[in-house]
């Protein structure tokens, strides 16, 4: 799975995943600003540019550091509506959404066409 997102520290990979790499047809997406669809949706990679039926995982929020400093820099969340919405508007089939029990993270994700 690999990770499209702010630079800073990764997020833990869900579903149990051993972790990121830099290949294979499923991404995990950290929106940095998506507080409306349409902020959220031009975030999002156009479906085409990915394989057919490859997975979109987007994240509820931007990862924020570890330590002391994630005290003062935690991000806020984006609704699972908003998340969906933006895989709707931009093309993305199988939606689907949970709170990955790995993780305990709230996960919307997609497929490409």
């Amino acid at each position: 799975m690999r990770y499209i997102g702010p630079k800073g520290p990764s997020p833990r990979a869900p579903f149990g995943l051993g972790g990121l790499s830099a290949d294979g047809d499923a991404w995990l997406i950290a929106l940095s600003e998506a507080d409306s669809v349409a902020t959220a949706a031009a975030i999002l990679p156009a479906p085409a540019s990915l394989s057919p039926g490859a997975l979109l995982v987007i994240l509820p929020e931007v990862p924020s550091a570890r330590g002391l400093l994630s005290l003062f820099s935690a991000g806020r969340p984006a609704s699972r509506s908003v998340r969906a919405g933006a895989l709707l508007v931009r093309g993305y089939v199988d939606l689907g959404a949970c709170v990955d029990p790995h993780t305990r993270l709230d996960l919307v994700w997609g497929r490409a066409p």
